[in-house]
């Protein structure tokens, strides 16, 4: 009985407000005020640590690995290379849903549920067949004597790699770390179903804090913590977009 008074109390309170709020003009304003109030009076600091943490995790493995391999597949000649592209290309057609109730079996017998590897790994491992196809059709653009020549003048292929290849990829890097950055920023599914507490939520799990009880919202909070979400993923998508079009289209035609 408390909590349903409790409940009609705050239910009267929001609606007289956003009724006040509506009368004013408030509506239309940017919610500078409630997103202080979310940094300093809500854990969105931690989930942002969190979001942060989980984001690098998964871009410099996916890089490197994915690289190295579209790198390797498109210019060392060896038998098999092709099967190989194929294999990995087999993963663009499986579904990541279809593989999360085995995966947290699997991660529950390890005991490393509710860490930062369990949302990490299956990022990177649905992350790699398409960063690979990326990276092999970029790596076709590149000219093969730019590479002969550093062989010739000495370079080992993993310097030649590093040296070479890397700092003329940008474009390509930042493609990849673009579009992986933005999907694994805004995750819902895999950090939902490999965390448990409240200290291994990221910002995309913490906005249902903002959601009370039987549905009510403090809608001010709501958007406000929304557009503290979203505003890292556009201002790195505002200062990369031209890298990300240059690279997306550097592959597509060789010769």
């Amino acid at each position: 009985m408390r909590c349903l008074q409790r409940y009609f109390r705050r239910y009267k309170r929001i609606h007289m407000e956003n009724e006040r709020n509506q009368e004013n003009g408030e509506r239309f304003l940017l919610p500078f005020e409630y997103i202080i109030e979310n940094l300093t009076m809500s854990p969105m600091l931690n989930y942002f640590k969190n979001s942060i943490i989980i984001t690098v995790g998964v871009l410099i493995p996916l890089l490197l690995i994915s690289f190295m391999a579209g790198f390797a597949l498109s210019k060392i000649q060896f038998r098999g290379n092709k099967k190989i592209l194929s294999y990995f290309l087999l993963g663009l057609m499986l579904p990541f849903q279809v593989a999360l109730i085995p995966l947290f079996t699997i991660f529950s017998k390890m005991g490393i549920l509710n860490t930062y590897p369990a949302v990490i790994l299956p990022q990177i491992a649905f992350s790699l067949s398409y960063s690979i196809q990326l990276f092999y059709s970029f790596s076709k653009f590149l000219p093969d004597e730019i590479i002969e020549a550093a062989i010739i003048d000495g370079c080992s292929p993993m310097r030649t790699f590093f040296k070479i290849v890397f700092p003329m990829s940008t474009n390509s890097l930042l493609t990849v770390a673009t579009m992986q950055g933005v999907f694994t920023w805004n995750d819902f599914i895999n950090a939902y179903t490999f965390t448990r507490s409240t200290n291994m939520k990221t910002v995309t799990l913490g906005l249902n804090d903002f959601v009370g009880f039987m549905g009510t919202t403090d809608w001010g909070a709501t958007f406000a913590a929304i557009t503290v979400t979203v505003l890292p993923t556009f201002l790195f998508y505002f200062f990369t977009n031209k890298y990300m079009l240059s690279g997306l289209t550097a592959g597509a035609v060789k010769g």
